[in-house]
């Protein structure tokens, strides 16, 4: 399909996920098995998912469905489930996370396996991996673009279980300085760049986009994805993120940006300290705080400049390869709405 100035324009209002779009779905269409008692049902799995999924959150990834869906010219209505796929897929990852990082809090709430024990978070985890996988037959789509959606989506999970698997075997005090900015760019690139690239996919497939044009906007999506993450390592240092997750990196020895970025900067005897003050922390010895504090300072005053410059250029590619108009301008809109959130 041609991407021309003509379709740039929705046929139909621009809709969002709904905070409580999710778990509205979740008890819709799952009511209890026949024999199986609705309370029974409701406590091993209905309840803990919609609880989770009526958590106030950013949304953005189901509304990258909807845009790139628009600017690769999609025509009509978009599925209203196509967003809530990738939506399901990020909270079975939020969860999933939550558990190996024995994360005290998501979205101002107790993190989930806090909250019903590992156990049953655990499988409501895993459930939000799968369950999306069988919206997407249900939708309507030709079988060659229902095929490319799931192989889309299958291929997306595997990569950030990968991203996911280095994240947490990878200890910053482990690496030689010149191997951290690779590390650290794969792990953000495929844990949290592989889903925001896929949102972007879902929407050009589902539009039946020329291969060009799906191929700019999945890269568009994988570099956003890498940048919110640079954005997210720096909140964590700063504190922005909150006093339950600063400085939560840190503690857990990863390889972030800051790390990155103070390997490629810094004299090797500066970084030397900085790496060997991490490796203890993430030992158990040492002060979160006053490492936090020393490594910004280390890095200079502005820190968001990379990020800005980073995704710039990442929205200079995508302007070059859709057309302009209003749809990429809420897209831009959409992103710095983002950083605020990070700032």
């Amino acid at each position: 399909m041609v991407v021309t100035e003509s379709f740039v324009t929705p046929r139909a209002p621009a809709r969002s996920v709904e905070p409580d779009a999710l778990a509205t779905l979740v008890r819709s269409i799952h009511p209890a098995p026949p024999g199986v008692p609705q309370s029974l049902w409701d406590a091993a799995l209905a309840a803990p998912a919609a609880e989770f999924l009526s958590r106030p959150g950013k949304r953005f990834r189901g509304r990258l469905v909807e845009l790139s869906w628009q600017l690769a010219g999609g025509r009509g209505v978009l599925p209203p489930e196509l967003p809530l796929v990738v939506e399901l897929l990020h909270a079975g990852s939020l969860v999933v996370d939550d558990i190996e990082d024995d994360s005290i809090q998501r979205r101002g709430r107790p993190a989930l396996h806090r909250q019903i024990g590992l156990p049953l978070a655990l499988n409501t985890g895993n459930w939000f991996y799968f369950w999306p996988l069988s919206l997407i037959a249900r939708m309507g789509f030709p079988c060659r673009v229902e095929r490319e959606l799931h192989r889309r989506a299958l291929d997306a999970i595997r990569r950030c279980h990968e991203g996911q698997a280095l994240d947490l075997a990878a200890r910053v005090g482990d690496l030689h300085p010149s191997d951290i900015p690779a590390v650290a760019r794969t792990i953000s690139g495929w844990k949290t760049g592989s889903l925001m690239a896929l949102a972007a996919e879902l929407g050009a497939v589902a539009a039946e986009a020329e291969p060009g044009v799906t191929s700019a906007l999945a890269t568009f999506g994988e570099r956003l994805g890498v940048g919110l993450q640079m954005q997210n390592d720096l909140s964590e240092l700063t504190g922005t993120a909150g006093p339950l997750k600063h400085p939560e990196d840190l503690l857990h020895g990863r390889v972030t940006w800051p790390w990155a970025w103070a390997a490629e900067r810094l004299p090797a005897a500066r970084f030397d300290a900085l790496q060997m003050r991490g490796a203890k922390l993430a030992a158990g010895s040492g002060d979160a705080a006053a490492l936090a504090g020393d490594l910004l300072a280390a890095l200079g005053p502005d820190l968001a400049c990379p990020v800005r410059e980073w995704l710039a250029n990442a929205f200079a590619d995508l302007a070059a390869a859709v057309p302009a108009g209003p749809v990429l301008d809420e897209l831009r809109a959409e992103v710095r709405r983002l950083e605020e959130r990070y700032a």
